[in-house]
């Protein structure tokens, strides 16, 4: 596989991603950019055939690094979930309480609940194992729903 292959086959979704991660187009832009330049500068990839997992760590570490940065949460103002409203739990609420999940927290519950990975996958992109990614998940999950009381 080629880079401007890998480019092409997994362009959409990263994008969709770092959107989701970040729920503002420019920022989105800024990281998915980021993203496809340090695969650049790094490929070809440590494990054919694991491109996909290879560049959404990227992305992740690309938005956990932009954290860092500028010391604040990344907004997820523009998360799109298939939760209907009811008992007065609005999708903005829902996005609230995701945006103050902690960052490895966010990224893995973005990873299962939004984007269906699945949990070897998730481990692979946030570099932990199996155990920890379900972990992660659970403890998103716990104080989603905490905050949703």
């Amino acid at each position: 596989m080629t880079f401007g292959e890998l480019l092409e086959r997994h362009e959409r979704e990263i994008f969709a991603y770092v959107l989701r991660l970040t729920g503002n187009r420019a920022e989105a832009d800024d990281l998915f950019q980021e993203t496809f330049l340090a695969a650049f500068r790094a490929w070809p990839p440590p494990r054919a055939g694991n491109e996909r997992a290879w560049l959404y760590k990227i992305a992740t570490n690309k938005a956990i690094d932009r954290v860092r940065q500028t010391r604040r949460v990344v907004p997820l103002g523009d998360l799109r979930l298939a939760a209907p409203e009811r008992d007065g739990v609005t999708l903005s609420d829902l996005a609230t309480a995701v945006r103050a999940l902690p960052t490895g927290q966010r990224a893995a519950f973005v990873l299962r609940k939004v984007e269906g990975r699945p949990y070897a996958e998730i481990a692979d992109t946030l570099g932990c194992s199996e155990e920890a990614a379900r972990s992660r998940v659970a403890e998103a999950m716990k104080k989603l729903k905490e905050a949703m009381r």
